[in-house]
């Protein structure tokens, strides 16, 4: 799938989208919990209003010197709303007094209620909340303490103030918890793009990172952050890695078709030299040599790229290990011929096995590259010692040669790939110029260092370190 069909989603947007929801969500719960909180004050408070009323009107029930002893409701007595609706009954049922105005239907309705209590009730367009509650009436005190009547009292009044009350609580809690989440969600949105803007800088550097481009500097903000700090460091570690990765490759590559550009120059000039004008046998089988020796030069060259290639992008395995007390000898052994070949006394120190933390094959290849590239250096007659000794928990190994030497302006290129120095170093010698930089990728890999010291005329001595643990002693 292409990087243009991927749907994408904005981080930054999500996160204060989901934070304005939440809000949205718990200012909505506060004022559901706020109105009904509301809703049952205003709703208990109108209850003890019918109560405090209906009170009122139970002290309003007098004596009605009557003969049969009965009691009425006194209305001069009475202050309250016009709207309301009363009425005091006997325990017969007979009707000791009602509100004046009030209708037959109304009355009806209100007394249509047999259990005390609240109750509700409508009457044509108008909503009534109404208490029923049967009492005892004293009057008469100074005489025998008085005598009990027993009352009912129904006492009703219109809910639409209530409900008027209710209506403006639920948009006063309404109007408050929108101008509350709007000041809140501006300062949530400036805060969140304040704090996640680290994150947006650390996209923007990384999104301008490409093959031509490997700069990627972490803003402080960034290194600031404790989440975002671990993965700033971890992409600018993992660049440099693939800018070295990628820059390598180039200059190999560059070096690689310069090389092989030259010796195939070669080969094709002795072919057309061959062409040129008939040739006896002698002169053919002469040329036909020097093809070929050009042609194992070439050889030589490629196996040597790739080897490079090979240690400078595989690791070493934690469990790859090798002693390389004997590796040094039976490398040393098998180039015993060329030493005696070129004249050249070979001297060998390693009485101790050391356990390198190196594959034996890099091991071999490491000690063959050092040897070879001392003993073609030195002069006839000359001495290569080779001494490998522990110290301070490291193995160290130092090949050491008496030839003409490298002069100083050359040391610092000497790991290069394809440098020669001009006298140490030449084509005549049959190197392609990469055998230190193998040597240098063998020891980088294992964890180790080497180091190369040379003065003209006295000779170059290559130390190589590397990490270690001794396992026995041997001789």
């Amino acid at each position: 799938m292409s990087a243009a069909a991927i749907r994408t989603h904005s981080l930054s947007r999500q996160l204060i989208g989901g934070v304005l929801l939440a809000e949205l969500l718990c200012a909505a719960l506060f004022s559901a919990v706020a109105i009904g909180h509301e809703m049952h004050g205003r709703r208990r408070a109108f209850d003890v209003m019918l109560r405090g009323r209906a009170d009122s009107l139970m002290g309003a029930v007098q004596d009605a010197e009557d003969p049969e002893d009965n009691v009425t409701v006194d209305p001069t007595e009475l202050v309250l709303p016009a709207q309301d609706v009363y009425e005091v009954l006997s325990p017969s049922g007979r009707v000791l007094g009602h509100s004046p105005g009030s209708s037959a239907n109304l009355l009806a309705e209100l007394s249509s209620s047999r259990t005390p209590g609240t109750f509700n009730f409508r009457a044509g367009r108008e909503h009534y909340r109404a208490l029923r509650f049967d009492g005892v009436r004293v009057i008469d005190r100074e005489e025998n303490g008085g005598y009990r009547r027993p009352v009912t009292v129904l006492y009703a009044s219109p809910t639409r103030d209530l409900w008027h009350g209710a209506v403006e609580a639920v948009w006063f809690y309404i109007a408050a918890s929108a101008l509350l989440l709007a000041v809140t969600g501006f300062a949530l949105v400036w805060f969140l793009r304040r704090r996640l803007s680290p994150l947006q800088e650390l996209a923007a550097i990384a999104g301008r990172v490409s093959t031509r481009s490997w700069e990627f500097v972490p803003p402080a903000a960034v290194l600031r952050t404790t989440e975002l700090a671990p993965i700033a460091l971890s992409m600018e570690e993992l660049l440099r890695g693939l800018r070295l990765a990628f820059e390598r490759q180039r200059r190999l590559t560059g070096d690689a078709a310069h090389e092989l550009k030259t010796s195939i120059a070669v080969l094709k000039s002795s072919l057309q030299l061959l062409s040129m004008a008939p040739r006896t046998a002698e002169q053919y089988e002469a040329g036909l040599e020097g093809l070929q020796l050009d042609s194992e030069r070439m050889e030589e060259l490629v196996s040597r790229m790739l080897t490079l290639a090979r240690l400078e992008e595989a690791a070493v395995e934690q469990s790859e290990s090798c002693d390389l007390q004997p590796v040094v000898r039976e490398v040393a052994e098998r180039l015993r011929p060329l030493a005696e070949l070129k004249q050249v006394v070979l001297e060998v120190s390693a009485a101790e096995a050391r356990t390198v933390a190196m594959p034996a094959g890099d091991a071999e290849l490491l000690c063959s590259n050092l040897i070879v590239n001392a003993l073609q250096h030195s002069a006839a007659n000359g001495r290569v010692s080779v001494v490998v000794q522990a110290l301070d928990g490291v193995t160290q190994l130092r090949v050491a040669d008496r030839g003409d030497g490298i002069p100083a302006s050359a040391l610092p290129h000497v790991f290069e790939r394809f440098f020669r120095a001009d006298h140490s170093r030449s084509r005549a010698s049959g190197g392609a110029g990469l055998g230190l930089s193998i040597c240098k990728a063998i020891v980088e890999r294992s964890g180790g260092t080497i180091h190369i010291e040379s003065a003209v005329g006295t000779g170059t001595e290559v130390t190589v370190t590397l990490p270690a643990r001794q396992i026995s002693a041997q001789n």
